[in-house]
């Protein structure tokens, strides 16, 4: 299976075997919705007196409580089928060995909502984390809502947000040896140009990075010319390269003009 690929493998498979391999991967790789397994509730130690649903993303978990509706894990997964498909590095091994997975909250939940959340934060991060969070080590699990993943509360995608910054940080700087320094150059050549200004990707490199992916897919919120303090009016990927180019480029280089479902 395409989830046991190892970044070697991929290496090996040269440029046009490895688009091959990745890219025209079929989605039926993917596993349907279901019940969680034991060997996962064992490994992640989870609480299933909350924890009910599981979609198995080309290796990478998504879990949910039992009423949240299967069309929104559906929804993740296939996202992440674009999202996962970083060219040239296969991310999901190197997540899988951080622990790394996706946890949605169903409608009318909260980030305290989640076992592990509560039991860490109680309920501090509920009104800063309306809408979800991405995994760091020190806390693997990549939060979204079925509000905004399923209904797309606040306009924008803040699954593809959140996630992005799980890529970036938990996988992407760690097996692609590139990246830091054309996102810290593109960073760079950003700043001096006074490009972001009045903006959540000007606050620093990960915001970059992550607003950039949510524009590079167009699922960022459309805010105005010089922006809001949040967003400006770069919310899609034909005004990403216009506007920051050596963004779009780095973007363009990982998914190769990949479309979101």
């Amino acid at each position: 299976m395409l989830c046991a690929v190892t970044r070697r493998s991929l290496l090996a498979a040269g440029a046009t075997g490895l688009l091959s391999t990745v890219a025209g991967a079929s989605p039926a790789l993917a596993g349907p919705v279901g019940p969680i397994p034991p060997s996962l509730v064992t490994r992640y130690g989870l609480d299933t007196r909350w924890y009910g649903k599981y979609v198995d993303a080309w290796g990478l978990p998504v879990f949910g409580p039992r009423h949240v509706q299967d069309a929104t894990l559906v929804r993740m997964r296939d996202q992440l089928r674009t999202l996962l498909w970083t060219y040239p590095y296969w991310p999901v091994p190197e997540l899988g060995r951080r622990n790394v997975r996706l946890v949605v909250v169903a409608r009318g939940e909260r980030m305290s909502s989640i076992p592990e959340v509560y039991q860490r934060f109680g309920e501090t991060l509920d009104a800063r984390y309306w809408a979800g969070f991405g995994a760091t080590d020190s806390f693997p699990l990549s939060v979204c809502t079925e509000s905004n993943v399923l209904d797309n509360q606040g306009r924008e995608n803040v699954f593809v947000h959140e996630f992005s910054h799980t890529l970036h940080l938990m996988a992407l700087q760690h097996i692609d040896p590139a990246l830091s320094a054309e996102l810290a150059g593109a960073w760079s050549s950003a700043r001096a140009r006074g490009l972001w200004r009045n903006t959540y990707a000007a606050a620093n490199i990960q915001e970059y990075f992550a607003e950039g992916v949510q524009s590079y897919f167009g699922v960022n919120y459309p805010g105005p010319a010089g922006g809001d303090g949040v967003h400006n009016d770069i919310s899609t990927r034909t005004a990403l390269q216009a506007y920051d180019r050596a963004l779009f480029g780095l973007l363009d280089r990982i998914y190769r003009g990949a479309v979101l479902p």
